[in-house]
């Protein structure tokens, strides 16, 4: 399975085979293990051997593991000092988006498409959706710090922005600021215009998604825009405080398979196995799940507005 949640265990399984195509055992076998943002959780950890030539590896994933793609790497090292390294990919997401789309597509476990295939799908869906069902703000002065009213006087560094909750539009798991330091992207961003007309990156810290209060800073993540600025900008995203869960993730899954249809619309490429024989939507319909996609955002966008 290519898809993986939060608490799970990711069994990684390798054959090693020498150029006759023979399994056998090298002198060395370790794995190491990469986040979506490139760091190493595990490094060179040696493989266990269950027979000859085939090894595993079992990673308990974490409670508050980021989501998206994580990378694995085996290195091999012959008792002669050659080495051979394969990659992999996996993903670990808010829920088994696989079993869905296989259920309402009513596609086979495999003949189609492959699961690594499908979550890549998946994923991409997954971060379209987000930003069809979120509201996206440029360019939006923040509000003061709603504590006590100050405004950029050269020392304070608590702000508002003017819509909240605030989103997390990555689809990381985490929302964070670009002067966060435990995520490699941003849900909010800052600039600012100092008194030469000139644009300057700013930092952001969340303090209190859910009311939208930020921390803002300078370039180097720790000084305060001076008073002296002539504009302060954000670009962020929220989330309706209405919003529905069930309803986006239904939503992702119709996309996925309106993918997947235009792939399957040539029956040469689909069996009797691929498709059941109570739901052929691909045959009737082919724009049928695009349509449900926007049913089921319109349905998460008439929440925020209050009422359906």
């Amino acid at each position: 399975m290519a898809i993986f949640e939060r608490g799970e265990t990711y069994v990684h399984r390798v054959d090693i085979r020498n150029r006759s195509g023979i399994k056998t055992d090298p002198s060395t076998v370790s794995i190491t293990i990469y986040d979506p943002c490139n760091i190493a959780l595990i490094t060179h950890q040696s493989m266990v051997s269950d027979a000859t030539g085939e090894y595993y590896y079992n990673y308990s994933i974490s409670n508050t593991a980021m989501y998206g793609k994580y990378i694995t790497e085996v290195d091999a090292t012959s008792n002669t000092g050659n080495l051979a390294t394969t990659r992999n990919v996996f993903y670990i997401m808010p829920w088994d988006a696989l079993s869905d789309v296989r259920d309402v597509m009513g596609l086979s476990d495999t003949k189609s498409i492959d699961d690594d295939s499908l979550t890549k799908i998946i994923w991409d869906c997954y971060q379209y959706t987000m930003r069809d069902i979120y509201i996206h703000y440029m360019d939006d002065i923040p509000d003061p710090d709603p504590n006590n009213g100050y405004w950029f006087d050269g020392s304070n560094t608590h702000f508002q922005t003017k819509h909240y909750p605030l989103a997390d539009i990555n689809g990381d798991g985490n929302i964070l600021g670009s002067g966060d330091t435990t995520s490699c992207a941003s849900d909010i961003t800052c600039y600012w215009i100092d008194t030469n007309g000139h644009y300057n990156e700013g930092k952001i810290k969340i303090t209190a998604p859910i009311r939208g209060e930020i921390d803002i800073f300078q370039s180097d993540g720790t000084s305060p825009i001076p008073q002296t600025q002539e504009g302060v900008y954000l670009n962020y995203w929220i989330r309706s405080w209405r919003y529905d869960e069930y309803l986006f993730r239904q939503a992702v899954v119709r996309l996925v398979c309106h993918e997947l249809s235009k792939r399957l619309v040539s029956m040469d490429k689909v069996t009797l196995a691929d498709i059941r024989g109570n739901n052929p939507i691909v045959v009737i319909d082919p724009e049928m799940y695009m349509k449900e996609y926007h049913r089921y955002v319109r349905k998460n966008a008439e929440l925020a507005l209050g009422g359906v």
